[in-house]
């Protein structure tokens, strides 16, 4: 029999070895919890507005979940709280935060999205990147854009984007006329695609830093200011 001094001894290190498998064991939990966690935060917040009804434009919610993944913070609102949005964009700038803001919209979520640009313009808050899906009625892009891409259904309430005299930045109008319709062009995948991946260009991702690879029946067209 063991002396009473060997036993704690030998007990002591039984214990010292369980703990020691214990912590072993939670720093690995630990370590695979913090893999499927979500990405880092990325630099610049995108704001996608809906269509009338908040029915029709369930694509900027499909795109915001997409650029949730990649790191990257959005704000989904129906068109008609474009007002309040801007000046919230406004306050935040003029505190200091000075990340890429991308606005992105459906049918009159697109209309919206030129105007909140337009009220960013007034109180000197620039704006990175517009990507539109079929506005109806937009208004002409401020000078304050650097980049406008607009996906347009001509054939049916589509409309093509006009900019400013003084717009010194980039504008592609994408006719989608023989792919798809006023419905459905928010929720196109490829079209989604081509959009994330601007953003990404935008905001220091992984995507190429070109424009996105066209479909076949895209035709673009960069349009002159007016």
């Amino acid at each position: 029999m063991l002396p009473a001094r060997s036993r704690t001894s030998l007990f002591q290190s039984s214990i010292s070895g369980a703990l020691l498998m214990l912590f072993t064991l939670l720093a690995s939990v630990a370590g695979s919890h913090d893999a499927n966690a979500a990405p880092a935060r990325r630099a610049g917040h995108v704001y996608l507005m809906r269509g009338i009804f908040n029915v029709f434009s369930l694509g900027m919610d499909q795109i915001a979940y997409k650029l949730q993944d990649t790191g990257i913070a959005t704000t989904v609102a129906n068109h008609t709280s474009w007002r309040g949005l801007a000046d919230d964009m406004i306050t935040n700038y003029r505190s200091g935060n000075r990340e890429p803001i991308i606005l992105m919209g459906h049918s009159a979520g697109a209309d919206a999205t030129i105007s909140i640009a337009r009220r960013l313009q007034q109180g000197g808050v620039p704006v990175a990147l517009i990507v539109n899906f079929d506005p109806v009625s937009p208004d002409p892009v401020p000078p304050n854009v650097k980049q406008v891409v607009n996906y347009y259904v001509p054939a049916g309430w589509g409309a093509a984007v006009t900019a400013d005299k003084q717009f010194k930045g980039k504008l592609a109008n994408v006719n989608e006329n023989a792919t798809t319709n006023h419905f459905s062009i928010d929720k196109d995948d490829g079209l989604q695609r081509q959009a994330i991946a601007r953003v990404l260009a935008v905001t220091g991702g992984n995507a190429r830093r070109g424009p996105a690879k066209k479909n076949a029946a895209q035709q673009i067209s960069a349009v002159p200011a007016q």
